[in-house]
């Protein structure tokens, strides 16, 4: 009879412990829901941004091109436009000239779309119009800045810009915007939000320590290429930002030619600045993974 009872008591308690798991599972499930909510939330604000606003902006610099001074062919969008990871505020925007002008040199250029953009931008939106060896950097009063790329067709290739701006060079300017959407299409479209919720991550970060918009892109390329984990937003943003840790720790290729890596501006391989990056991005990992609500993740989001 004792036999017997024990054997009650021990059924009971497996019950006991089937539920509590039960409830843990449910519990678990609710609080991801919650969070993807947020995310979902974030998004839709991110979305909702002032696009707009700068397609006007390049609008306008096309028409204070398009003078006498630079013979404007067309517009190629190299930045975050093109990709659809445009986030405003918090992406790089960067856009190639290309110029009929096949046989001009390319500090040539440069002095022209500077004398161009001064003369024909409105004052009262522009901080500064800055030169450099291979780009106009266009900064306005809201922060925001237009990298815009002199560029020419050269023997049927698009060219720009040597690093030391002496000399044409060949690039592949849609590279790798079609690398990035092959692997978002192999990931059910997931990987152009996750890229712009993990952009707005980067925000957050101290101003040093901000990745430029186009290294976030080539990491998520890199971290989403083979994955075979979850889909939703919270399980793809965790992976991208785990990944990054690692990631950036090393130089990352450039495949479109723009440049030998995305990355230089951290330096070498294990460079003080890329430990330092690294170490934020193990912060936002961790804060993710043990997140037990939406507020734990507005958290990270400067909320």
């Amino acid at each position: 009879m004792g036999g017997s009872g024990g054997g009650g008591y021990s059924g009971s308690s497996d019950i006991s412990k089937d539920r509590r798991e039960a409830l843990e599972l449910l519990r678990r499930q609710e609080t991801e829901a919650a969070i993807n909510g947020y995310l979902g939330e974030q998004l839709a604000n991110i979305n909702n941004r002032d696009i707009p606003g700068t397609r006007r902006r390049l609008d306008a610099i096309v028409d204070a091109l398009g003078t006498e001074a630079v013979d404007v062919d067309r517009l190629l969008f190299g930045g975050s436009v093109s990709k659809h990871t445009y986030v405003d505020g918090l992406s790089d925007v960067d856009a190639l000239v290309v110029v009929d002008e096949p046989d001009a040199a390319p500090g040539d250029l440069v002095n022209r779309f500077v004398l161009a953009l001064k003369a024909r931008l409105p004052a009262g939106e522009v901080v500064t119009i800055a030169p450099g060896n291979l780009a106009v950097t266009v900064t306005y009063t809201d922060g925001a800045q237009i990298q815009l790329l002199p560029a020419v067709e050269r023997a049927g290739h698009t060219s720009i810009a040597s690093e030391d701006g002496s000399t044409w060079r060949q690039i592949r300017p849609h590279k790798f915007a079609e690398k990035l959407t092959e692997v978002n299409q192999a990931n059910g479209d997931g990987v152009i939000p996750t890229i712009k919720l993990a952009k707005a991550l980067v925000q957050e970060l101290s101003p040093e320590h901000r990745l430029s918009g186009y290294h976030v892109e080539a990491i998520a390329v890199d971290a989403f290429k083979d994955y075979s984990g979850r889909r939703d937003r919270a399980s793809m943003l965790h992976h991208l930002v785990a990944h990054a840790a690692d990631a950036v720790m090393v130089p990352t290729g450039d495949i479109s030619g723009q440049s030998v890596h995305v990355d230089s501006y951290l330096g070498p391989a294990g460079s003080v600045a890329r430990q330092a990056i690294s170490a934020d991005f193990r912060r936002l990992a961790a804060g993710l993974e043990s997140a037990d609500g939406p507020d734990d993740v507005r958290t990270l989001f400067g909320g």
